[in-house]
């Protein structure tokens, strides 16, 4: 952001920076509390006074927000709501000016250095202090031109695959290293605030044109796309299917985001409120609260994180008592305390994990997983080994729930849910003795499975008798285990059975 056409440095149009070119704002609503962001967010003092400047006089300029409205406590302009400009008519045909307090002491003098690599590229005028104080920087005087970029195939103006335009024509962007700091860059380069995420393997519908570009690597702080390391131009190994896009969420109350994990779909759970990111304590927390969240998010489920309290959050305990019944699009539609009312400490945070829900890869595993044959064994070992390194044993599959233990499988049955109880442990199938086996083990092994509704257990090999080693025996399950694995007490092999003691189960 920058201030053009004033007396001084304190005061001017503000116009953005967009797709390599500055533009305007239209000034409907304009006000103090807009103006006072801006000055802020340029170190030009705290506080800022709205001003209205004819459109005739700037030339041909293009608008790119309307409608702006600050609070006033925003660090950017960026984490203000606004409108993107449709090409409508604005109001006295007025654009959004500033005239900031013009007290420039050390403290705003630090800052405005900070600004630098977004004033300089507009070609500014450096304040007199500064051009001594950093002469080098007085030598930047022309803007880069940036690649132009666009979302296509989204809901809204917020949303959708990444397409960018090179030699004349619009292309997409190859998911390959795609993740949050690249869409950070992607959602700053077209002005639209918020929370950024990134989106593979074509979320939003496969592209038409070439694919332009693969392998970007942005690291979140770069003004576009342009800026951070990729490959050459249609220098790729990709198809449409795996075409890149972004969502860059408005920040509004009730805005949720998870952080502190390995990516956007997992860790600590908060909300945006009155300016603020804040946590919600787990008090009365629920699956079907999570359901909730992860599809807000834009996930299909999710699965809440019992874990010891690791990494505290400084901000604000917003929410407590949240009960959602499921059906829910919005956890601001479940019922909850007051913004701020609670009873807990950080140490009491919500923590999720989130999945895609994705049928190709689901089925693709079960099939994997359910071969007997020793060609397969290697590839699921491999497979084991791997997802227990990622520390979740979550790959997308019903065989491989979220838990501590390996997976398991109903073998021998007349339908799907029925069978021999196998588990798979160092590379090979095995099957459990029936010792002690109940319908309480039968329950935790058919809701492993997704499997809802009555479970019987079954003894005695009624489903025949397996061939692998016998892993497991004595399981004790109370009936609310997550998985099989928890259930059990004793060493894995150790036993005093025969295969016609094979557990199995009925779904």
């Amino acid at each position: 952001v920058r201030l053009q056409g004033g007396k001084n440095e304190f005061e001017g149009t503000v116009e953005v920076y967009l797709n390599g070119i500055w533009g305007t704002i239209c000034g409907s609503h304009w006000d103090n509390n807009d103006a006072t962001v801006v000055c802020r967010q340029l170190a030009l003092g705290e506080k800022g006074t709205a001003k209205h400047i004819p459109f005739s006089g700037l030339g041909l300029i293009p608008v790119y927000w309307s409608e702006v409205r600050c609070r006033g406590d925003e660090e950017n302009i960026l984490l203000c709501e606004k409108d993107v400009w449709q090409d409508g008519t604005c109001p006295q045909k007025m654009a959004a000016a500033v005239t900031c307090s013009s007290s420039l002491g050390k403290k705003n003098t630090y800052g405005l250095v900070n600004s630098l690599p977004y004033l300089n590229r507009g070609g500014m005028t450096l304040h007199k202090e500064l051009q001594s104080f950093c002469p080098i920087l007085h030598t930047f005087k022309t803007a880069p031109v940036f690649t132009p970029i666009r979302l296509a195939g989204g809901n809204n103006a917020h949303e959708g695959r990444v397409e960018v335009y090179h030699a004349g024509q619009w292309g997409t962007v190859c998911d390959d290293q795609w993740d949050d700091a690249d869409a950070e860059v992607v959602c700053r380069q077209l002005g639209l605030g918020g929370v950024a995420k990134a989106w593979s393997q074509a979320y939003f519908g496969e592209g038409s044109g070439p694919v332009l570009l693969d392998e970007v690597q942005c690291t979140g702080n770069e003004l576009s796309i342009e800026q951070c390391p990729k490959s050459s131009w249609q220098e790729h190994n990709c198809g449409h299917r795996e075409d890149a896009g972004v969502s860059c969420t408005p920040l509004t109350d009730g805005a949720l985001r998870l952080t502190s994990g390995k990516g956007s779909h997992e860790g600590r759970l908060e909300v945006y409120y009155t300016g603020q990111w804040g946590t919600i304590c787990d008090d009365g927390w629920t699956e079907l609260n999570t359901q909730v969240v992860c599809r807000q998010l834009g996930f299909k489920y999710g699965k809440s994180v019992p874990e010891s309290y690791s990494e505290g959050s400084s901000g604000p305990i917003w929410l407590d008592d949240v009960s959602c019944s499921g059906k829910e699009t919005n956890l601001l539609q479940c019922s909850r305390r007051e913004w701020g009312n609670h009873d807990c400490n950080h140490q009491e945070d919500v923590r999720l994990i989130c999945h895609p829900d994705n049928d190709s890869h689901k089925l693709s595993l079960e099939i994997l997983f359910s071969q007997s044959s020793p060609d397969f064994r290697p590839i699921q070992h491999f497979l084991m080994v791997y997802c227990i390194s990622l520390g979740t044993l979550q790959v997308l599959s019903n065989c491989l729930m979220l838990s501590k233990g390996p997976p398991i499988r109903l073998m021998d049955g007349e339908n799907k849910k029925e069978g021999r109880v196998e588990i798979f442990i160092n590379g090979q199938w095995g099957t459990i003795c029936d010792d002690g086996w109940s319908d309480k083990d039968a329950a935790v092994v058919c809701r492993q499975l997704g499997y809802k509704g009555p479970a019987r257990a079954r003894t005695m090999a009624y489903f025949g008798e397996g061939k692998g080693p016998i892993y497991v025996d004595n399981v004790k399950c109370t009936g609310s285990e997550r998985s099989l694995a928890d259930c059990i007490k004793q060493d894995i092999g150790t036993h005093n059975c025969r295969h016609s003691e094979d557990a199995g189960v009925i779904c």
